[in-house]
C-alpha cells in the first residue's frame, strides 16, 4: 500500500472529532433527498478502503446472528473526491447492536431506526473539506444528536497500551471503571455519567502511531510523542443546547481535568480551545470561516 505523505504542520488543539444521529431510517431518507444527497450514498463494499476502515473502527457493532433480510449494513456518503480515509464521510449505520436494542425497546421492527455518523471532522494532519462541515450544520439543524466525541492532542512518553493500564486506571478512577486496552489505546468504559455530565467513554491513544502505520500517513518524528485524548458524550438533543446555556464549558471542564492528569499537570490552565471555538462559531452562523477547513 502506498504510504499518504504529508507536509502539514500539526498544531495540537482540542476539538469536536464526531457526531452522531439517530432517526427512523424513512425520515433520513427523506431528509438527504431533500437536501439533494440520495444519489452520493453508496455502498462500503464499493470501496476498498472505506470498508478496511470501518472493519476495524466498527467492530463491535455487528451482531452475531440476524434474521434475513435485516443483514447489518454500513453505507458512505465521501464529500470529496479520492477517499483515502473516513475523513469528509458521513456513514449510515442499519441493524447494529444498538440500533437492535432500541427497536426492541421502542417496539418497531427491526431495521426501523439508522444511525448516522460524521468522523475525522478534527484531524490536524489531513485536510477537512468545508463541505463535510456544511452537510453536518444540516443535521445539526435539523436533528438531536445522539452522541459527540470531544477530542484534544498532547505530547506524551508514556505508551498508551497494556503496560500503563494500571496508571491510566488509576488517575481516571474519580471518573468511572472498567478500563481496557487494545493495542496502542486504552479505554475508560463505564463512566460516571451522572456526575459528569453523560460522559460515557474516555480514549486515549498513540495518534502518531494511528496515522503512520495503520493509515499510512508519513508524518515527521518530531511528533513521535502525539497522543490523543477524546471524550464521549451522550447528548440526545439539538446541539445548540449546548451552546446556547453555555453547556459546551462543561464539556471543556472534564476536558481540562482529564488531559491536566494524563499529561503529568502539562494543563493546570486548561487546554488549547482554538478549533473549538471555531468549530461553534461555524455551528451558530455557517456564513463563518473555518480556518482550518480546504473549500473543494
Amino acid at each position: 500500500m502506498k504510504q499518504l505523505k504529508t507536509d502539514k504542520k500539526i498544531e495540537y488543539s482540542t476539538g469536536i472529532d464526531a457526531m452522531r444521529f439517530i432517526m427512523p431510517k424513512a425520515t433520513f431518507l427523506k431528509f438527504i433527498k431533500k437536501i439533494e444527497l440520495s444519489s452520493k450514498l453508496r455502498a462500503v463494499s464499493r470501496n476498498k478502503k472505506v470498508k478496511g476502515y470501518i472493519s476495524d473502527k466498527f467492530k463491535n457493532y455487528k451482531p452475531l446472528i440476524m434474521p434475513k433480510g435485516h443483514e447489518y449494513k454500513v453505507r458512505y456518503m465521501s464529500f470529496k473526491r479520492g477517499v483515502d480515509s473516513l475523513t469528509n464521510t458521513m456513514l449510515v449505520v442499519e441493524n447494529s447492536n444498538e440500533l437492535n436494542d432500541l427497536c426492541r425497546k421502542r417496539k418497531k421492527p427491526f431495521g426501523y431506526f439508522v444511525k448516522v455518523e460524521f468522523v475525522g471532522l478534527y484531524q490536524p494532519s489531513r485536510e477537512v473539506y468545508k463541505k463535510t462541515y456544511e452537510i453536518l450544520a444540516k443535521f445539526l439543524k435539523r436533528f438531536k444528536c445522539d452522541s459527540f466525541d470531544l477530542a484534544t492532542d498532547i505530547d506524551s512518553d508514556r505508551q498508551s497500551g497494556a503496560k500503563n493500564k494500571e496508571w491510566f486506571s488509576r488517575l481516571l478512577r474519580p471518573f468511572g471503571g472498567d478500563v481496557r486496552s487494545y493495542s496502542t489505546s486504552l479505554y475508560l468504559n463505564k463512566c460516571r455519567k451522572e456526575r459528569f455530565y453523560n460522559l460515557s467513554k474516555v480514549c486515549f491513544y498513540d495518534k502518531f502511531k494511528k496515522m503512520s502505520v495503520c493509515h499510512r500517513q508519513k508524518i515527521d518524528s518530531k511528533y513521535q510523542k502525539w497522543h490523543r485524548i477524546e471524550l464521549t458524550f451522550k447528548l440526545k438533543a439539538k446541539f445548540r443546547k449546548a451552546w446556547e446555556h453555555e453547556g459546551i464549558n462543561e464539556y471543556i471542564q472534564i476536558m481540562d481535568e482529564i488531559s491536566n492528569r494524563l499529561s503529568d499537570g502539562m494543563y493546570p490552565f486548561g487546554v488549547d480551545l482554538k478549533i473549538l471555538k471555531n468549530q461553534v462559531a461555524f455551528f451558530k452562523d455557517n456564513r463563518r470561516a473555518l480556518s482550518f477547513t480546504k473549500s473543494a
